[in-house]
């Protein structure tokens, strides 16, 4: 199992991190469907990822929970996070 880390500071914001989770869990390229959300706060300037691990059954139905995508060499996001914002430990 690996521990992923998150460095928000990193982000630019891409966004190709949702996009490979959703395509893990679902076969599709759909953010809203990924294990993780970039969120942008505008005024700020400043980005924060989001990791959903804990779900409840009704919040399962939209999105699953972060596997660590069991069964790849590495979690998708950390292989195409381009800005090395996630990292493994």
């Amino acid at each position: 199992m690996f521990h992923l880390r998150i460095n928000s500071d990193k982000c630019t914001g891409c966004r190709a991190c949702e996009f490979a989770c959703s395509y893990h869990h679902r076969k599709i390229f759909n953010p809203k469907l990924a294990s993780l959300h970039i969120r942008r706060a505008e005024r700020e300037g400043e980005i924060s990822i989001i990791l959903y691990k804990d779900l409840t059954e009704a919040e399962k139905r939209q999105r699953l929970p972060c596997d660590h995508c069991a069964g790849e060499p590495e979690p998708l996001c950390v292989k195409y996070c381009v800005a090395a914002a996630l990292t493994v430990a």
